[in-house]
């Protein structure tokens, strides 16, 4: 059992690799070309708006979960 644990791993790990040397091979775009330009260098993303929701949501989260594992734990004793 672990020698095709050990075989998946490096199979998983050479076709990754395969790719990263795929990808490097192929060079940055030439000057000019046609290219679809990214966002702007000033642009916010909407994360920046948002933040505290996340972060009020995280804790909602985090308090659900502590509960249901107390509640859980009552429950085994």
């Amino acid at each position: 059992m672990r020698s095709q644990i050990v075989l998946f791993v490096a199979l998983v790990v050479s076709l990754f690799n395969g790719v990263q040397l795929s990808a490097q091979s192929q060079g940055p775009p030439a000057p000019g070309s046609d290219r679809t330009p990214g966002p702007p260098i000033d642009a916010s993303m909407p994360i920046d708006d948002n933040i505290v929701f996340l972060l009020i949501a995280g804790l909602v989260l985090g308090v659900y979960f502590v509960y249901t594992l107390n509640i859980a734990k009552k429950k085994a004793v």
